[in-house]
C-alpha cells in the first residue's frame, strides 16, 4: 500500500512538474495576472542575541516604491514606476508623499549605524539583468517575484554586535514603507568537527571503496547505479558551490568551468570548499576519491566582498535552466534553542534562507528553472519553533529550495546537532564522508590532501546535489529536458529511504535506483 501510494504521489507530481516545463514557452505572453508574493512578516522586538556579531544591515523597500541608487544616493524614481508598481503602492496606502518621508527617515537612521561607508544595493548585477531575470522568473513560474533593486545594505564596521544596531533595526521597521529591515549575522560553513593532521604519504591511493554513501541503499544513495544511466554521472549540468573558497590545484578536481566573486584567503575556507567539491566532482581517475556527480561542470561563487544574496544570484545566472545552485553556509539567527549541548560553538545556526534577501533570490533561482540545495545548518533547532515567525513553514512560504538535514552514517538517525523540523526535505551522511582536503587521510601536501571525517550538514548537502544533478544528466540525456525544481524535490523526497524513527524530521535519503525508474516512466 506504501509502494502503491508513493508511486500515485510521484505521480502527481510529475505530471504537474512535466506540465509546468512545457507551460512557460506556451503561455508565457497569456499571463495577465501573477499569484502576489507573500507578506513579509516585521519583527516586533529584536531577532538576535545582543552578543551576535553582525557584518551587514539590510533595508528593503516595499515593492513598486522605485527607491534606487542615484547620485551616488538612494533616490524615489517616481518617473520609472510602472503601472504595475503604482498598483502595489497604492495597495499598501502609500502616497509619494509619505514614501519620500519615510525615505528622508531611513536616511537620518543610518547615519547612525556603525557603519564602513553609505548605503548601497544589495545585489551587484546591474539593473537591467536584475529586471531582465524577475521578468523571465515571472512569466515561468506565473507568480510575482521581488523587485531585487529595492534591497539595500549598509556594511557594518567589524566588531559591530546586534547590541550595536537592534535599536536602529526597529525603528527602520516602524517605517510604513520599509518592506523590512535586518542585522545580517556573520556567516561560516555548515561543517562540523575538528581541523586533524594526518601522517604524509609519497602516492594517493584511491578512496571510492571507503565512500560508503556511493553505494546501494540503504547505506547509501546508490550513485554507482546512476553512474550505469546515460547522462548519470551529471552529463550536461552545471552546479555552482556558494562559499568561501576552494583549492582549485588539487590533484583530484577537474578544472572549474566557472570562478567568481572573491575568495577568503583562509586555509579552513579552503579546506571546506575542497572538501565539497571532492563529494561532487573528485575525478574518476582511479587514485584520490569519485565524486557522485563527476561528469558535472563544476564551478564557485565566492562570498568574500559581496552579500550571499547577490552571490546566489550570480551563481544562478551561472547554473542557468536545470543547472544546481549549492548553499553550504549558515548564521545564527534568532534563539531557538537552550540545548546545544554537543555543538555549542554553531548553536542557533539557520540555514540562509531565513533571511528575507536571500530568501527572495532562492525563489527567483527555482522560478527560472534553477535547483537550489541548501545546507539546513549544524544549530540544533527545531526550524518549527514559533521564534522564527514561520519562515520554515512551508505553508507559509517556500523559495522552492531543498533543504538538508544530517544523518549518522549508518542508521540515518538524526545527528545530535542537526537542525530540523517539516521544512527539511532530505538528509545524507552527516559524518565519516571521505572526501578531499583537511589531510587526515593523506596529507603530501595540500594538493594532496585527502579526509575521512568530512561532517555536518555539508557534508550532507553535496551528497543531495550530486544526485540531483545526477537525475538532471539523465533527464537531458532522455530529451526531458529541464527539471522543474519542486517536482524533482518531491521525486526525492518520495523514493528515498527512510530516516530512522525519530520525533526530529530530517526527511529520507535520497536513493537513485528507486527515483531513476520513476523519471523514466513520464
Amino acid at each position: 500500500m506504501k509502494a502503491s501510494f508513493l508511486k500515485n504521489r510521484v505521480t502527481r507530481t510529475w505530471m504537474m512538474g512535466l506540465c509546468l516545463m512545457a507551460a512557460p514557452a506556451a503561455q508565457a505572453t497569456s499571463v495577465s495576472v501573477l499569484d502576489p508574493r507573500l507578506p513579509t512578516v516585521k519583527p516586533t522586538s529584536p531577532e538576535l542575541d545582543p552578543e551576535t556579531p553582525v557584518q551587514r544591515l539590510v533595508v528593503k523597500f516595499h515593492e513598486g516604491t522605485r527607491v534606487r541608487v542615484r547620485g551616488g544616493g538612494l533616490q524615489v524614481v517616481s518617473t520609472e514606476r510602472n503601472p504595475a508598481e503604482r498598483g502595489r503602492m497604492a495597495r499598501r496606502g502609500l502616497s509619494e508623499q509619505k514614501l519620500r518621508q519615510d525615505l528622508m527617515a531611513a536616511l537620518r537612521v543610518l547615519a547612525d549605524v556603525p557603519r564602513m561607508g553609505p548605503p548601497g544595493r544589495l545585489f551587484r548585477q546591474d539593473e537591467l539583468t536584475l529586471a531582465e531575470r524577475k521578468r523571465l522568473a515571472e512569466e515561468r513560474s506565473g507568480k510575482e517575484q521581488a523587485d531585487l533593486d529595492l534591497y539595500f545594505e549598509v556594511p557594518l564596521k567589524p566588531g559591530t554586535l546586534a547590541a550595536d544596531v537592534n535599536e536602529l533595526v526597529m525603528r527602520l521597521n516602524a517605517l510604513d514603507s520599509v518592506e523590512i529591515a535586518y542585522a545580517e549575522a556573520a556567516t561560516e560553513p555548515a561543517w562540523f568537527g575538528l581541523e586533524v593532521s594526518g601522517q604524509a604519504t609519497n602516492t594517493s591511493p584511491g578512496y571510492e571503496g571507503l565512500q560508503g554513501y556511493l553505494d546501494a541503499a540503504p547505506g547509501g544513495i546508490d550513485a554507482r547505479y546512476a553512474w550505469t544511466m546515460p547522462g548519470g554521472t551529471g552529463t550536461g549540468v552545471r552546479i555552482v558551490d556558494v562559499e568561501g573558497a576552494w583549492n582549485g590545484t588539487h590533484e583530484d578536481l577537474p578544472r572549474f568551468f566557472y570562478t567568481g566573486g572573491v575568495q577568503f584567503n583562509d586555509l579552513g575556507w579552503r579546506n571546506h570548499g575542497t572538501a565539497v567539491m571532492g563529494v561532487l566532482a573528485g575525478q574518476a581517475n582511479g587514485y584520490g576519491v569519485t565524486g557522485v556527480s563527476y561528469g558535472a561542470q563544476v564551478g564557485h561563487e565566492g562570498v568574500a566582498g559581496q552579500s550571499i544574496a547577490s552571490a546566489i544570484t550570480r551563481a544562478a545566472l551561472v547554473a542557468g535552466k536545470g543547472g544546481v545552485v549549492l548553499l553550504q553556509l549558515q548564521a545564527r539567527g534568532p534563539r531557538g534553542t537552550r540545548d546545544c549541548t554537543c555543538n555549542t560553538s554553531q548553536c542557533d545556526e539557520v540555514p540562509l534562507e531565513y533571511w528575507r534577501a536571500n530568501f527572495d533570490a532562492i525563489a527567483q533561482a527555482t522560478a527560472a528553472g534553477v535547483h537550489v540545495v541548501e545546507a539546513a545548518g549544524n544549530g540544533s533547532v527545531d526550524l518549527d519553533s514559533p521564534v522564527y515567525r514561520g519562515a520554515f513553514d512551508r505553508s507559509v512560504r517556500d523559495s522552492g529550495a531543498i533543504l538538508v538535514a544530517a544523518g549518522t552514517a549508518g542508521t540515518h538517525a538524526p545527528m545530535c546537532w542537526t537542525n530540523h523540523g517539516s521544512r527539511v526535505d532530505l538528509h545524507a551522511w552527516g559524518e565519516k564522508v571521505v572526501t578531499l582536503g583537511y589531510g587526515d587521510l593523506s596529507s603530501a601536501g595540500e594538493d594532496r590532501w585527502y579526509t575521512g571525517t568530512f561532517s555536518g550538514t555539508s557534508s550532507a548537502a553535496p551528497i543531495v546535489v550530486g544526485a540531483v544533478a545526477n537525475l538532471q544528466g539523465i533527464a537531458h540525456a532522455t530529451g526531458k529536458g529541464p527539471l522543474e525544481p519542486r517536482a524533482l524535490r518531491e521525486l526525492l523526497r518520495a523514493t528515498g529511504t527512510p530516516q530512522a524513527s525519530d520525533a526530529k524530521q530530517i526527511g529520507s535519503m535520497p536513493n537513485l535506483r528507486e527515483a531513476i525508474p520513476e523519471l523514466l516512466a513520464k
